[in-house]
């Protein structure tokens, strides 16, 4: 089930900030989910910001780790219209600096894999306490 956060995100946009009702952050997990992994996704579009609760890609960051403190950042469709492509880029710099905040909870950019580094996705992780660098 997707959860839009954000409706028409602003080319200027300076605050990602988000509250969701806590069972929606609850993974679902069928019957057969040995060995994968579930966790959060937002994906980043120029009509919505939407979060998804599902499988995420088995990276050793996440089997090392609790997934519930990462999420999974998908800007694949993110352009906005009428812009250069530069604008867009700018948005998403901003985002990485600035950092998401969900349920409270901050996340900032983590790592990109060498598979994210051929897909327009990136990790974000859980920082708490965190101070301005």
């Amino acid at each position: 089930m997707k959860t839009i956060l954000q409706e028409n995100p602003p080319v200027d946009q300076k605050e990602w900030k988000f509250i969701v009702p806590q069972d929606q952050l609850e993974p679902r997990r069928p019957a057969k989910a040995v060995g994968r992994i579930y966790g959060k996704r937002i994906t980043f579009t120029a009509t919505a910001i939407t979060l998804e609760i599902g499988e995420l890609s088995n990276n050793r960051i996440l089997q090392d780790d609790d997934p519930s403190k990462f999420i999974a950042a998908s800007f694949g469709g993110l352009r906005f219209p009428d812009t250069f492509l530069r604008i867009t880029g700018e948005y998403i710099q901003r985002l990485m600096e600035a950092g998401l905040y969900l349920n409270g909870v901050q996340y900032r950019f983590y790592h990109h894999s060498n598979s994210q580094l051929v897909s327009p996705l990136c990790t974000l992780s859980s920082w708490k306490n965190l101070t301005r660098l």
